[in-house]
């Protein structure tokens, strides 16, 4: 599962609250979340402000994917 969508959950926030605490569209959390657009670090900075987390933890399954690809 996405970082972003692990973390939105986990706060019980809809696409479209966390959204609008970005900054962002609804549609552009979704693609963020399916993979379909990739999150720049901008963009990072500000969801993370909106979750109350470190910028660094929503791309915590990159990470994973990457290592545990080698």
């Amino acid at each position: 599962m996405c970082s972003l969508r692990a973390i939105r959950q986990e706060q019980k926030l809809s696409q479209k609250e966390l959204a609008k605490a970005a900054g962002l569209t609804a549609a552009s959390i979704s693609r963020y979340e399916t993979g379909d657009r990739k999150i720049s670090v901008d963009v990072a900075k500000r969801l993370s402000k909106a979750l109350n987390t470190n910028w660094a933890s929503l791309f915590e399954d990159q990470l994973t994917t990457k290592v545990q690809g080698e």
